[in-house]
């Protein structure tokens, strides 16, 4: 079997007859294992495009046959030694392998190298290789751009300095192969292509991989290379841009426009920004440039972890301590002026301690949409569709615990619309689209909160689609009564899926409750917004923090409660003619031109000694936007600021109940959730009419 014999099965290969691919995989596998260098490179490439056609849908693997013919056009142009000449040895050649079935290797760690020295390489590396990352990802967009190109440089060259000076060779022959490669780009002998990108990214993952098993090894101790090091390793070292690729590389000076049959565009930019002027793209460059020329030289200084937390966890405990002495009953009397005014400065020195602390343990989006960024651009080379993910917001900083925790959301969403949402190229065209799909990520404050979106100009949902899989499923038995958003919301049930092919990505019905069940262990909420044929969005509003709340304590009866002071609008004693009463049942205030409905809080939590007449005691009016309620209360006895407390698994999925906080006097009160109330409230009002 030589190329022209190859190239000729490919064109009458039917994907859909299994007994045909697996004969075109023989072949292609064959002529793998009978070339070398350039060629079998190419060759490797397209063996893992045949074996991602399996299981397919037909768009798709259209798309994975035509990458396949240009990868054969690629080998067949080639100028070194052609196939046939070695297809007569095939009987002395080793039996076919896999291109990656390598032996594991394994490389030893130096024993002399230093514990903590050890620690900080693998932490200084690790910052480098996401910095790098992020250039390489701005680079593909901006290719002209040459401070990015210079910071993908001093990524791998101080990786490979300081993996000579820990003796880590794997990692510094890596680095050093992709410099060579990268540096050919640089100096003008090479035009830019996806290729090097590609190549550069690869690298990075596999240097982050040897990372991560060095932070669970130490000196003297062995790791293992990630499969597939050899194979890469070779391929820098061998890399030579093919003629035909080049020709449809982009100059260095203009804007990155991809043609019919290459990849997606990424970029970084507003949402409202997407159709730009050639003349703003220098600015943007130049201001793409400053930022990463500012994360180079940012002074900064690394802490334990341990010791962050226990910091963290003392400034806690002093605000309880000063909650408790500005309550006690002596200063509460206002007998001892002095004694106030000492302790309101106290007070105020640890308002200080606590914002500081908080601070610190606050952390930037930006890693977080990079990976999400990353995701995007290789589910939509996997999918064969094209796919951009545009950011905004990621200088937004939450607290650091909750970064792993809105990751897993996140990615759940990308995977989603990628494999849900975005149509194929064919598809968008015969929609009037552009074949680049966009996903917009972004990130902002809202009333307290942080509010993620992620929105798609994918094909939306069909809601007749949700209601026929929901009757079928036995959830419901018609949805005459529904709401859009109660529909949208069955999305989010435990195996619940209108895929009508399960793939590697999604289909299974278990990614979308993950969702759900992750935003609300953050004390947030998911809302749903779509249209048909134009895109959807996922909305989710979160807190900044899960440490420290500052609240307002309401009294009702003998309780006391916290309210959030974000989610409080204004509170009332309400009239008569305020009130208003729907089937007798519920209550309603008269609001700034609107019905807001009526909760009363001793009914809620089964209070006897409260006040029961409405214009006796006062509605405070909590929620987000339009999503409001008033909480009848007894009254409001001040603000404080409480450490945030867990209240155990057998109370953590109450609706209505965010947390607990020790009060002033020693006793446990209970962080009311704002949005949780609001939702029942809005089920009993609905349920009600």
């Amino acid at each position: 079997m030589n190329l022209n014999r190859l190239a000729i099965s490919l064109i009458e290969l039917n994907p859909e007859n299994p007994a045909d691919l697996e004969e075109f995989k023989k072949n292609l596998l064959s002529c793998y294992n009978n070339t070398q260098g350039r060629i079998q490179n190419i060759l490797k490439e397209a063996c893992f495009e045949a074996d991602a056609m399996v299981d397919q849908v037909p768009e798709l693997q259209r798309n994975i046959i035509a990458r396949l013919g240009v990868l054969l056009e690629q080998a067949m142009g080639s100028d070194e030694t052609d196939i046939s000449a070695t297809t007569e040895q095939t009987s002395q050649v080793e039996p076919a392998r896999e291109p990656d079935s390598i032996d594991v290797q394994h490389v030893m760690l130096s024993a002399d190298l230093d514990a903590d020295l050890l620690n900080e390489f693998i932490i200084e590396n690790m910052e480098w290789a996401t910095m790098a990352e992020s250039a390489i990802l701005d680079w593909e967009q901006n290719p002209g751009n040459q401070e990015l190109l210079n910071t993908i440089f001093r990524g791998f060259h101080t990786i490979k300095g300081t993996s000579a000076f820990v003796n880590l060779d794997c990692v510094k022959d890596l680095a050093h192969q992709v410099e060579s490669v990268l540096a050919k780009v640089r100096d003008g002998e090479h035009v830019f292509t996806r290729s090097y990108a590609n190549l550069a990214l690869k690298s990075l993952d596999v240097i982050k991989s040897i990372l991560e098993q060095m932070k669970s090894s130490g000196p003297g101790q062995q790791i293992e290379l990630p499969r597939g090091y050899q194979g890469l390793l070779e391929s820098l070292r061998n890399f030579v841009p093919d003629e035909q690729v080049q020709e449809m590389a982009i100059p260095a000076e203009e804007s990155m426009v991809e043609p019919e049959a290459a990849a997606p565009a990424y970029t970084k930019t507003n949402r409202g920004k997407i159709a730009k002027k050639e003349g703003e793209a220098s600015s943007e460059q130049s201001a793409s440039s400053n930022k990463i020329r500012e994360q180079m030289t940012e002074s900064t200084v690394r802490v334990k972890v341990d010791r962050l937390d226990k910091l963290l966890d003392t400034v806690g405990e002093l605000v309880i301590a000063q909650t408790m002495v500005g309550q006690d009953n002596l200063i509460v009397s206002g007998k001892y002026h002095e004694l106030n005014k000492k302790i309101s400065q106290a007070g105020k020195i640890v308002r200080e301690l606590h914002d500081l602390s908080m601070f610190l343990r606050m952390v930037p989006l930006k890693g977080t949409f990079q990976k999400m960024v990353r995701l995007t651009r290789d589910l939509s080379l996997k999918h064969g569709k094209m796919v951009s993910c545009i950011t905004e917001g990621d200088d937004i900083e939450i607290d650091r615990n909750m970064v792993d925790m809105v990751a897993d959301p996140l990615i759940h969403l990308i995977r989603n619309a990628v494999d849900h949402g975005i149509e194929f190229p064919e598809e968008r065209r015969r929609a009037g689209k552009s074949e680049n799909g966009r996903i917009y990520l972004t990130a902002g404050h809202a009333e307290g909160s942080i509010m993620l979106t992620v929105w798609d100009d994918g094909r939306g949902m069909n809601r007749q689609t949700i209601v026929n899989k929901a009757i079928q499923k036995g959830l419901i038995d018609s949805a005459e009564r529904m709401t859009d958003q109660e529909v949208w919301q069955m999305i989010f049930l435990p195996g619940f899926s209108t895929a009508e092919k399960v793939t590697e990505v999604s289909g299974r019905g278990v990614g979308m409750d993950v969702v759900k069940q992750a935003v609300e262990a953050l004390r947030g909420r998911i809302e749903v917004q779509t249209t048909e044929g134009q895109g959807c969005t996922f909305i989710m509003r979160m807190p900044l923090t899960m440490a420290i709340t500052d609240g307002m304590i309401v009294k009702v009866g003998s309780q006391r409660y916290i309210l959030p002071t974000a989610n409080i609008h204004k509170a009332v004693r309400p009239q008569e003619p305020d009130i208003h009463t729907v089937n007798q049942r519920a209550e309603m205030l008269s609001f700034r031109d609107e019905m807001v409905p009526v909760i009363r809080l001793y009914r809620f939590f089964d209070i006897p000694d409260s006040l029961t007449d409405l214009t006796s005691g006062l509605l405070v009016v909590i929620g987000e936007g339009k999503q409001r309620c008033a909480l009848f209360v007894d009254e409001l006895l001040g603000q404080t600021q409480v450490v945030t407390k867990l209240l155990g698994k057998g109370m953590n999925n109450v609706p209505g109940i965010a947390g607990g906080a020790i009060m002033g006097d020693g006793t446990v009160g209970l962080i009311l959730d704002a949005s949780g109330i609001v939702s029942i409230a809005r089920q009993q009002t609905n349920t009600t009419t």
